[in-house]
């Protein structure tokens, strides 16, 4: 038997490789807890990249997840749903939806195809901690039941919205097993800012801005909300921020700024800037910051002041207050130290037939469809060598 603890996307990812010879322990009443919240309901699953152009956005992870996303890709998992009943919807931007728009369908279908293929399920049933005894393993649940397994797939998810289940407990696990771990914290996450009273007014403008780290500016949609700053640029780069840390914002590439006064000398410097579309909202604040009257007209905007706005729009800075916390963050970083598992297999490099997948391992990735991917992917692939070593 194969024990695979957890039942959200990286389980159900494992659960449908294993098929008949695996079971399932989950310790909600549901599978996919976290799976029917992402996307606001709507589940962004993955996306419709070309190979090549997926891979890249993995960053940093992408050579070691590579296997995983050859084992089920992409279009693997798009075909899987379709042919399974649940039609698919790609946007523009590339994200894939289910075409209801309902996370539930998602959910429902890969829980369903896991259980055609024979899989089992134990609902209310937390693995508390794991034996290994002459090759075998008995896992203790919170009811006091000993489960007798020959391979274990941990897909317990991380440290981040507790509410879901994922309270780190298969970090715990791990690490009693012998695993180093890295210690979790919050990724996907939103920024609170210092002294942001100016900027609430412009709570729900998004714009396309850059994000200067690490000595590049990084560009994506950036979001204003009611206490900060959010959106795809935020966080997809939240694991490596700090508070306390002043950021660098672009908001506009304004190089040519300097020549649309000398061009249009009696327009308003407000009619300006929207040759770069900024929101209105969000010029007049900045302007209004800037004891700049939203009337006066360029030739009338003095060396100095010129300068100011310039280095305004081209890096405005914002001091981090706080980092939205794991308890509500969409994701974590942190978890089993990705040298300890062969990425080939998802097996642990430190005891045979012990697997990962998912956010059980230290990885993070950015917004877009991507985790839930990887989640399925490295269940999937923990599952088909799971069952090929029996």
């Amino acid at each position: 038997m194969i024990a695979i603890i957890g039942g959200g996307a990286a389980g159900l990812g494992a659960a449908i490789a294993c098929g008949e010879r695996a079971i399932v322990w989950e310790r909600n009443k549901i599978a996919g807890k976290k799976l029917l919240l992402s996307g606001a309901g709507q589940c962004n699953f993955t996306n419709a990249n070309n190979r090549e152009d997926f891979l890249a956005a993995l960053a940093e992870f992408r050579n070691w997840l590579k296997p995983a996303f050859y084992s089920f890709d992409n279009m693997s998992f798009i075909k899987l749903l379709e042919e399974s009943g649940c039609p698919v919807y790609i946007r523009e931007d590339r994200k894939v939806f289910p075409q209801s728009l309902k996370a539930s369908d998602v959910r429902d279908t890969l829980y369903n195809i896991a259980r055609q293929r024979g899989a089992k399920f134990m609902w209310d049933s937390k693995i508390e901690y794991i034996e290994e005894k002459e090759g075998l393993f008995y896992l203790n649940t919170n009811s006091g039941a000993k489960i007798r397994a020959q391979k274990v797939i941990i897909a317990a998810g991380g440290a981040a919205w507790s509410v879901t289940g994922s309270d780190g407990s298969s970090y715990r696990l791990a690490s009693a097993l012998g695993h180093k771990i890295h210690d979790p914290k919050p990724a996907l996450a939103r920024i609170e800012i210092e002294d942001y009273a100016p900027f609430i007014c412009c709570a729900g403008l998004s714009l396309k801005a850059g994000l200067q780290l690490a000595k590049r500016s990084i560009w994506g949609e950036l979001l204003f909300t009611h206490n900060g700053l959010s959106g795809p640029l935020i966080l997809d780069n939240s694991r490596k921020l700090h508070a306390g840390e002043i950021i660098q914002i672009r908001i506009c590439d304004c190089h040519d700024f300097l020549n649309l006064i000398q061009k249009h000398p009696k327009r308003k410097v407000s009619k300006l800037l929207q040759e770069y579309r900024l929101p209105q909202r969000l010029t007049e604040t900045i302007m209004k910051n800037m004891q700049i009257s939203s009337d006066l007209i360029a030739a009338e905007l003095s060396a100095s002041k010129r300068k100011q706005l310039l280095a305004t729009l081209k890096n405005h800075p914002f001091k981090i207050k706080a980092i939205e916390g794991l308890c509500s963050s969409m994701s974590d970083w942190g978890g089993v130290d990705l040298k300890e598992v062969d990425s080939k297999t998802m097996q642990s490099r430190i005891l045979k037939n012990v697997f990962f997948a998912g956010e059980s391992l230290a990885y993070s990735l950015p917004s877009g469809g991507y985790s839930i991917q990887m989640a399925v992917s490295t269940g999937y692939l923990a599952g088909i060598n799971a069952v090929n070593s029996i």
